[in-house]
């Protein structure tokens, strides 16, 4: 009797443990959450990428090629991937089916499988201690939204790929919108001088396209970028860019308030003439200080600085100099700062306010984005770049920081051409005809929407692929500028979704400078500290054992009889 009991009673425990796990797999299964400890929450979903895949307009496959012969390292990113578009199917209400392909050597219809998808075989190599393992093999992931095929064709490392699947998902479902950069007076363009930017851009599913600004900005545009001019404008570009801002749309000036240039004339043999900082003249100085920002005609130099690219001796190195400016930490939270550690302005000049204590009553919000440190300054008379310049003490007769580097700004602009006549579009008849004719005058307009925004960069450099191309040759803290650069992008868009997805994967946290004083203190508490604290922990531990031998000695003592 007692052991049939005991019998019936495992069983109907076991039955209802296993009830419990079941009914958990169960419920799991619709209501997923993960408990993420990370900083960035790198093993979670963004919101962002929740809101895309449960706003999907249809059904979208998705299949993860994952060969069984994997490396420890590719086991572990193949698993994390898996994990990952797991978590995008359970918040997808059913509009995402994920598959699963597990590939095995010499399958040729899984294989041809994956040649179709775009996904890639290929040949890695892995250093396990003595050993170096070289083998062929997929882990790739294939999307198939109406017939469309897209994929990542190779999974490479765990830290982005939300934003690269979120990126596809939203280029594949929603529809594009359109950034403009300005190919007129010598801009930077998409193809040459700013391609890392707007490569990402088109990966977070923008429209790139380039614009003359002698014509007029399509209005399916909806924002516009200038990028380091060369040449002064005329008066037709400032009108065709100030009447984009107008329409409630977003324009973005990186300018340079000075230039480097070489002087012309013969150097001796082995003798690098100097480059020598001069004030630019774009033509939109003027046009930006009418919305109220001030570009000055002057460089900021940083004993909180970065290494950058210096000529030394015929070649180019990487070293630390006052030209290329650490912004960190940045002043201000806003959506195109937010999450972000620090950023370099190369060669950056100063911002400032036009009438500032006005603009607290204007119908213009101004967001300061980044300045320079309180150990900033500004070199006074004609700068030539030293690349010993860092190794001297800063002169005490300049003006000191910090300063502004950048700002946003949203709100009602006043036009620049209220009050005066439009700049009509200039047209040819024909390519033997010289003569212009101006199409109909229009009138302009004379104050922006309210959803019109502006950003102003005093520093062309910033984004330009010369320095974010350094992020490949081991400074990889220029991966900021270009994050830095999206974000701008996102809010002009006024699209800041992705803006949270792509943060995880382009953090950079620097280390935080420390004084000497502190330093040798951490040191001495290294040195010292440490054997110090165990040393008391054992005079505490002797000091308890004592008196816990003398209270047994008493306890004894009292249970003798006399």
């Amino acid at each position: 009797m007692s052991k049939g009991k005991t019998a019936s009673s495992t069983i109907v425990f076991v039955v209802s443990v296993l009830g419990i796990i079941v009914g958990l797999n169960v419920i799991s299964t619709r209501f997923f959450k993960r408990f993420d400890m990370t900083a960035d929450r790198v093993y979670t979903l963004s919101g962002s990428s929740k809101d895309l895949v449960k706003t999907l307009p249809d059904r979208l496959n998705i299949k993860l090629f994952v060969s069984e012969e994997l490396t420890p390292q590719k086991k572990t990113q193949a698993q994390f991937a898996q994990d990952l578009l797991s978590e995008y199917e359970a918040y997808s209400e059913g509009k995402l089916h994920l598959e699963v392909v597990k590939m095995k050597p010499e399958e040729t219809e899984k294989e041809k499988a994956a040649k179709d998808c775009k996904v890639q075989k290929l040949t890695r190599g892995e250093r396990s201690k003595n050993k170096l393992e070289i083998a062929s093999s997929y882990l790739g992931i294939c999307f198939d939204y109406h017939g469309q095929i897209e994929s990542i064709s190779a999974i490479e490392q765990a830290e982005g790929l939300e934003f690269e699947i979120s990126g596809l998902i939203k280029q594949m479902t929603v529809k594009k919108r359109k950034v403009a950069f300005s190919s007129s007076d010598g801009a930077l363009l998409p193809i040459q001088g700013v391609k890392f930017l707007s490569e990402q851009l088109k990966k977070s599913g923008y429209d790139v396209i380039t614009v003359d600004l002698q014509a007029s900005i399509p209005d399916d545009v909806d924002g516009l970028l200038i990028v380091g001019p060369k040449q002064k404008c005329n008066d037709r570009a400032k009108y065709v860019v100030d009447q984009f801002l107008m329409k409630g749309k977003s324009l973005a000036f990186f300018i340079d308030g000075e230039t480097m240039s070489t002087p012309k004339g013969d150097a001796p043999p082995g003798v690098d003439l100097p480059e020598v900082a001069q004030a630019s003249d774009t033509g939109f100085e003027d046009l930006i200080a009418a919305y109220g920002i001030k570009i000055n005609h002057d460089l900021v130099l940083d004993k909180q600085n970065e290494a950058g690219p210096v000529p030394y001796a015929g070649q180019m190195l990487g070293a630390n100099h006052p030209v290329f400016v650490a912004a960190a930490p940045f002043p201000s939270e806003h959506a195109i700062t937010t999450g972000m550690e620090m950023a370099i302005f190369p060669f950056v000049s100063s911002l400032e306010l036009v009438n500032a204590e006005q603009k607290q009553t204007s119908n213009v919000t101004y967001v300061l984005l980044a300045k320079s440190s309180t150990e900033s300054w500004i070199p006074s008379g004609l700068f030539i770049f030293d690349p010993l310049l860092g190794k001297r003490p800063v002169p005490t007769d300049v003006k000191k920081g910090p300063f502004g580097l950048a700002y946003a700004a949203s709100g009602k602009f006043k036009s620049f051409f209220a009050g005066k006549p439009a700049v009509p579009e200039q047209k040819t008849q024909g390519v033997q005809e010289a003569s212009a004719i101006s199409l109909p005058e229009e009138s302009p307009i004379k104050e922006s929407k309210e959803s019109a925004r502006l950003v102003v960069v005093a520093s062309s450099k910033f984004i330009s692929d010369l320095y974010i191309g350094l992020v490949p040759q081991g400074l990889q803290k220029y991966l900021a500028n270009l994050q830095f650069g999206l974000n701008v992008v996102d809010w002009m868009a006024q699209d800041e979704g992705l803006a949270s997805v792509r943060n995880k994967g382009m953090q950079n946290r620097p280390l935080k400078d420390i004084s000497p004083a502190t330093t040798n203190m951490i040191k001495l508490g290294n040195m010292i500290g440490v054997p110090v604290i165990v040393c008391l922990l054992g005079v505490v531990r002797w000091l308890w054992r004592r008196s816990r031998r003398n209270q047994m000695k008493l306890k004894g003592l009292s249970s003798t009889p006399l």
